[in-house]
C-alpha cells in the first residue's frame, strides 16, 4: 500500500460506487471498506423489488484500473491536516496491522449502522432471536434460517423486502409497521410501540402496545428495523462536526467544515432505503471533478 494519495474514498457502498461510475477518481485514489466485497450494507439483500438501480449498479461495477482497493480494511481514526497543502492521514486497520494512509482530499462514505432495540432502550430480557435486519439477510445467505416464527417490525422498503424473504424461505412471518397509515386510519392513531420483549434463553413473545392497549405477539425471532444511525464513531476527536443525532454535517457541496474533507451516503443522510446515496455519489463527482477543495 502506497502511503500518499490525491483522493481518499473511506467506504464502497452505494454513494461510492455511484461516485467512482461516475469518474471521481482524480490521479491517484484509494477505496477503503472493512467488508470483503463493494456493495455496502444491502448487498446481502440484492436484488430485491425496490431496489433495480442499485442492484444495476452493485452487479456491474467495475473498479478503474487508477483506483486501489482494499477490502477488510477499517477506518478507525482522522487526522486533518494542520495547514493547506498538507495531507490529511486516516488510520486504517488491516488484518497484519494498523497503518496510515495519507491523501490531500477524502470523501467520508462510510454508511451508516442499524438501530437496535438496546439503542431505543425497550425493556424486557435479553434473549436469543433479537436481530436487525442486515443479520437476516447475512444469515439466510449462507442457509441459515433466523427464526421460524419472526415478527418483524419497521415501515422501510428494506424491512419489507426482509419480511418477504423470510416468508419466501418457510418461515411465518407478523409484519408490524410502527406508525400508522393515515390515509387509511383514523388522525388519532397511536403508533404501534414495542414495550417489551419476553423469553428467555430463546425469544417467546413480544408484548406490543399502542395508546393505553398491549398485545402479545408469540415469536421466536424478532427482525428490529426502525432506522439508521451515520457511522461516526471513529471520526471522534477528528474535528469534523457532526449533527445531533450523529450525522455529518456537510453543505450543499458536501464539504464538511474541514477544508479537503466531504461526505455522503448514509453517514450524511441515514436511511435504511439509501434513498439519497446514488443522487450524492453522482453530485460530489462532479463536483470533485470541478475542481473543489
Amino acid at each position: 500500500m502506497n502511503n500518499f494519495y490525491d483522493l481518499a474514498i473511506v467506504g464502497a457502498g452505494l454513494s461510492a460506487l455511484s461516485a467512482l461510475h461516475a469518474g471521481i477518481a482524480i490521479n491517484s485514489t484509494i477505496v477503503l471498506d472493512y467488508q470483503d466485497t463493494p456493495g455496502g450494507f444491502l448487498y446481502p439483500a440484492l436484488p430485491a423489488p425496490g431496489f433495480e438501480d442499485a442492484w444495476e449498479l452493485i452487479s456491474s461495477f467495475h473498479l478503474p484500473q487508477e483506483v486501489a482497493a482494499y477490502f477488510g480494511a477499517t477506518a478507525v481514526g482522522l487526522l486533518p491536516a494542520f495547514a493547506g497543502g498538507e495531507p490529511h492521514t486516516l488510520l486504517v486497520r488491516l488484518r497484519q496491522g494498523t497503518v496510515e494512509v495519507r491523501a490531500r482530499q477524502v470523501l467520508i462514505a462510510c454508511g451508516g449502522l442499524e438501530i437496535t432495540r438496546e439503542q431505543a432502550q425497550i425493556a424486557g430480557t435479553r434473549p436469543v432471536g433479537v436481530v436487525t435486519p442486515i443479520l437476516v439477510h447475512q444469515l439466510l445467505s449462507r442457509g441459515y434460517l433466523p427464526g421460524r416464527d419472526a415478527l418483524v417490525y419497521g415501515n422501510s422498503r428494506y424491512v419489507h423486502i426482509t419480511a418477504q424473504r423470510l416468508a419466501a424461505v418457510g418461515a411465518k412471518v407478523t409484519h408490524i409497521k410502527p406508525a400508522p397509515n393515515t390515509v387509511t386510519q383514523d388522525a388519532g392513531d397511536q403508533p404501534v410501540e414495542i414495550a417489551e420483549i419476553v423469553g428467555f434463553p430463546r425469544l417467546q413473545c413480544v408484548r406490543l402496545r399502542r395508546a393505553d392497549q398491549f398485545v402479545d405477539v408469540s415469536a421466536d425471532s424478532l427482525v428490529y428495523g426502525v432506522g439508521m444511525m451515520a457511522n461516526t464513531h471513529w471520526l471522534k476527536g477528528s474535528g469534523v462536526i457532526t449533527t445531533p443525532d450523529g450525522a455529518i454535517k456537510v453543505d450543499e457541496q458536501f464539504r464538511t467544515n474541514v477544508p479537503g474533507i466531504y461526505a455522503v451516503g448514509t453517514v450524511v443522510a441515514p436511511s435504511l432505503d439509501h434513498a439519497d446515496s446514488i443522487k450524492m455519489g453522482k453530485e460530489v463527482a462532479s463536483l470533485l471533478a470541478g475542481g473543489l477543495s
